[in-house]
């Protein structure tokens, strides 16, 4: 079973960007949030030219194969294929989902959704997991900011994996996933952290702690 509970979303905001804390080469950052614990990789160049997006996800294909870490392609099918990564994540801006699904067969597929029946509509499509947001202010997504209660009641009207996205710190975890969030999306409070290997291992052991906590409860 796929394990989302750390989805790291690489932007290219952070690569090679002076803003950034981090001035690493992508090989190095990708190898570090493998090492880390991510549970997922996803590559997102907004404006990149498509050449430099595709060698950029040649590299992070590379190096999460090695690693055995998932890796999804933001928004480009095209890229997806041609690089052989594990999938795609989708908006309502991108290429439907009913036509995604039927390019990529059994690969993964995400989408975005702000709400109850576009969630549903999504499951219906083919989508293989859903990205809920955004709960908090962020510096990578501008979308308006819904209710932490809104993840409970997606996870209540579909049966694919429901994660948190939008501004999530390792602070706010516990809120997400006690909020019913099957993982969380993170990118800017790790890539803006001094050394980024520490800080994933710092949310992997957050969230298995947490998912200890309940698992105890349970039994």
């Amino acid at each position: 079973m796929l394990d989302l509970s750390l989805y790291i979303i690489f932007d290219e905001k952070y690569i090679g960007s002076p803003q950034s804390t981090v001035h690493s080469p992508l090989a190095t950052l990708i190898t570090d949030i493998c090492k880390g614990g991510a549970s997922v990789i996803q590559l997102r160049e907004k404006t990149q030219e498509t050449k430099k997006f595709m060698e950029d996800a040649l590299i992070a294909r590379e190096i999460t194969k090695k690693f055995n870490v998932p890796f999804i392609v933001n928004d480009r099918i095209d890229i997806t294929l041609t690089v052989e990564a594990d999938g795609v994540h989708l908006g309502n801006e991108d290429i439907p989902l009913n036509y995604a699904r039927k390019i990529l067969g059994n690969r993964i597929i995400g989408y975005s959704v702000s709400g109850v029946q576009e969630a549903i509509e999504a499951a219906k499509q083919g989508a293989g997991y859903l990205g809920v947001g955004c709960l908090f202010p962020s510096t990578t997504k501008s979308k308006p900011l819904i209710p932490l209660s809104l993840i409970a009641e997606i996870k209540e009207a579909v049966n694919i994996p429901v994660l948190g996205i939008g501004g999530i710190t390792l602070e706010r975890v516990p809120d997400v996933l006690s909020a019913g969030a099957d993982g969380i999306c993170v990118a800017s409070d790790i890539f803006n952290y001094p050394n980024l290997l520490e800080r994933v291992r710092e949310f992997k052991s957050k969230i298995q702690s947490l998912k200890n906590e309940t698992t105890d409860y349970t039994d």
